[in-house]
């Protein structure tokens, strides 16, 4: 079935300004669905009888743009082989960009909801923290960084963006646990080309300490900066390709603070560091990953508070080599991480197909 773009992909192009362009494309999720509806009346009797699916307030604009979800993709694949995108769906996917009316207001019969984003009450986004429940109470399948207790709500599962990032087949048909231990164990034999000091790709300063760390370890060596904040360096496009890890090979130490330090909310910065074989210079939630990461393999910068002691470490490893190749090869992740993440694995598919099995079938 060809969908079309939506109405507001066509209307925001006369608007000369990107951001102000960009904001409305997000945040105008009425004239969204007006698009959506319209579009609608156009194709809907090529999906009667068929099961459909739909994507609410998330990046994507058009129907054409839902095709790339993970989840359509996934439920397509496995379960329903002729499952459509279509408005008024059987199954409809949320995300926390935009207000929740179309969520409190959806009749699918299967509601997915998944954050990539911190939604907590210290967000940086005002409206992402209308999702600081995880919509547990409204939709069916809740995924995303908070650790709430999993026994107490059936449909929550934690599954922070690096899960994606470093394990993104893991509910896959032909995955096992051997994988996920052969992935471990090459981030943890990762190893840097330590061609250069140190750095810092980010798009923007929100937490207000990437820079403050920037200014701080530049006293010691040049930092590198290949995104928007404090640009100095365009290899990683110029050279790399734009492939973040390879451009992260050849530096000693990654500055890799998270947008947020919120309980849970750890992304894929920390393993970008390790996988690339660079020592993370890290500032987020202070518990990581609780028993999953090893504490010892990074070096951990607490923004408002005195990191001499953490400068001086930089400063060590960078001048002795020997102490460098030492804290470089100390295990990053451990053995844990096999049973939690085959555990997050069993809970979603699990979830999924009862939900599946009881509502479509």
């Amino acid at each position: 079935m060809e969908l079309k773009k939506n109405l507001i992909e066509y209307l925001v192009w006369i608007i000369p300004f990107y951001k102000l362009r960009n904001r409305i494309r997000i945040n105008s999720i009425f004239l969204k669905d007006l698009g959506y509806r319209i579009n609608y009346a156009n194709y809907k009797d090529k999906v009667k009888n068929k099961k459909t699916f739909f994507v609410r307030n998330d990046w994507a604009i058009n129907e054409r743009e839902f095709k790339y979800n993970y989840f359509y993709n996934f439920i397509k694949k496995y379960y329903i082989p002729d499952l459509e995108i279509s408005y008024n769906p059987d199954i409809e996917f949320f995300a926390p960009n935009g207000k929740r009316y179309f969520l409190e207001k959806s009749k699918a019969k299967i509601k997915i909801f998944y954050t990539g984003e911190c939604v907590s009450k210290y967000a940086i986004n005002e409206v992402w923290k209308e999702y600081s429940d995880n919509c547990v109470n409204d939709v069916d399948l809740s995924l995303g960084f908070d650790r709430l207790d999993e026994n107490k709500y059936k449909n929550y599962v934690r599954f922070p963006i690096w899960i994606n990032y470093n394990f993104g087949d893991i509910l896959e048909e032909n995955f096992t646990k051997d994988k996920i231990k052969e992935r471990i164990d090459y981030i943890n034999g990762a190893k840097s080309k330590k061609n250069k000091f140190a750095s810092l790709v980010a798009s923007h300063d929100a937490p207000k300490v990437r820079t403050e760390i920037f200014n701080k370890v530049s006293e010691i060596g040049e930092v590198k900066c290949a995104g928007k904040l404090l640009h100095n360096d365009d290899t990683l496009k110029n050279d790399f390709g734009n492939n973040k890890i390879e451009y992260l090979r050849d530096f000693k130490f990654n500055i890799c603070p998270e947008n947020t330090i919120s309980d849970g909310y750890i992304t894929e910065k920390l393993f970008d560091s390790f996988r690339a074989g660079c020592i993370p210079i890290y500032s987020g939630d202070e518990n990581i990953e609780m028993d999953l990461v090893n504490k010892n393999a990074l070096l951990f910068y607490k923004k408002g508070e005195d990191n001499s002691e953490l400068l001086k470490e930089v400063e060590k490893l960078n001048r002795d080599e020997k102490l460098f190749d030492a804290f470089q090869n100390q295990v990053k992740i451990n053995d844990s991480m096999v049973d939690y993440l085959w555990e997050r694995r069993v809970k979603i598919l699990s979830r999924l197909e009862s939900l599946i099995e009881e509502r479509l079938k």
